[in-house]
């Protein structure tokens, strides 16, 4: 898919995959990782849906995986979907010259675009950050998916180098992660849609919120979609077709607010020792609640954690269930 091309069906829902672990951790599970992606492929068939599918991302725990098992999962992944919906594969190094090379094997096997974090470990100037981007850019044909993770780098990304960024022929999607609402105003002001497809990669919420600047963000990441992709798609339909808030909003307080609550609660029973301020990550528990109902949702397989994270309790496994439940998922 043309770089161009890419950026015109960037929107909609954006699952970004959990990556399904054998029960000693030691192994993915590939066969189980197609199931859950055909799972999303055919929910997308059926009229027609927004889906983007975003895969070895920081959510599929990319981190924890040999340079190997990420590529096995991005080609996975791409053969599964066959071309029905465009594939995003994270192809994330903390060096660009590492970048480069799983740049190039996505798209080798067919991906349709690279999404690469903000270098994480050492954080570059912002000469060198535009640098980075720019070799990944040149070294590839497909498009490139800006990643502005302040969580995991310590860096974000602001309008202005944003704008800048998306002069660049092939960058031509943002993933946005940062908490702060003047940013997303700032960047829907400062880039054009013709260069820039805007997508919140912190969820539903902040969908909502940042699709009232004049409805530029056009779609956004999330792990609920996973395993309830007709919830995440009912509040991108509210917005994005019918541009109707109220709606959007009581879907938020019904449907995604408790799930949010329950996993604040089993973060907050854990000692936290991230020094990031509330808003911009730091300990994450989502990952194992998602794949807690991945495991509970019929047809799917969610899996353990790989270490350093770790899983939910069977006693907050039931509490998943009794909350997926009163929401209407499971």
């Amino acid at each position: 898919m043309k770089p161009d091309e890419f950026r015109k069906r960037c929107k909609g829902i954006l699952p970004v995959q959990f990556c399904p672990y054998t029960k000693d951790r030691n192994s993915v599970d590939l066969e189980a990782l197609k199931k859950n992606t055909l799972f999303l492929v055919d929910f997308a068939k059926k009229g027609n849906k927004d889906v983007v599918i975003m895969t070895n991302g920081s959510t599929t725990e990319f981190y924890a995986n040999s340079i190997e098992e990420q590529k096995s999962i991005i080609k996975t992944v791409v053969d599964a979907v066959d071309g029905a919906v465009p594939v995003i594969a994270g192809v994330s190094q903390a060096g660009t010259q590492e970048t480069i090379k799983m740049a190039r094997y996505a798209e080798k096997v067919g991906a349709d675009c690279a999404m690469v974090v903000t270098p994480y470990y050492h954080t570059p100037f912002r000469e060198g950050l535009y640098q980075h981007y720019k070799a990944v850019a040149e070294a590839i044909g497909i498009g490139i998916m800006i990643y502005n993770n302040v969580a995991v780098s310590a860096a974000n990304i602001d309008a202005e180098l944003t704008a800048r960024l998306s002069k660049i022929d092939n960058i031509v999607a943002l993933k946005d992660n940062t908490p702060i609402a003047e940013e997303w105003f700032l960047k829907t002001t400062l880039v054009k849609p013709e260069d820039m497809a805007l997508c919140i990669g912190t969820a539903e919420i902040n969908y909502v919120s940042a699709a009232a600047f004049g409805f530029r963000y056009h779609g956004f990441v999330t792990s609920i979609g996973n395993f309830a992709p007709q919830l995440s798609y009912a509040i991108y339909e509210a917005v994005e077709k019918e541009r109707d808030f109220v709606k959007a909003h009581e879907l938020l307080v019904n449907r995604i607010a408790p799930i949010e609550a329950m996993t604040r609660k089993f973060a907050a029973k854990r000692s936290k020792i991230s020094i990031l301020p509330a808003g911009y990550g730091g300990a994450y528990i989502y990952q194992t609640v998602g794949k807690a109902a991945m495991d509970l949702a019929e047809g799917l397989y969610g899996g353990p954690c790989r270490p350093p994270m770790e899983d939910i309790t069977n006693e907050e496994k039931k509490e998943l269930a009794a909350v997926l439940e009163k929401v209407g998922v499971i």
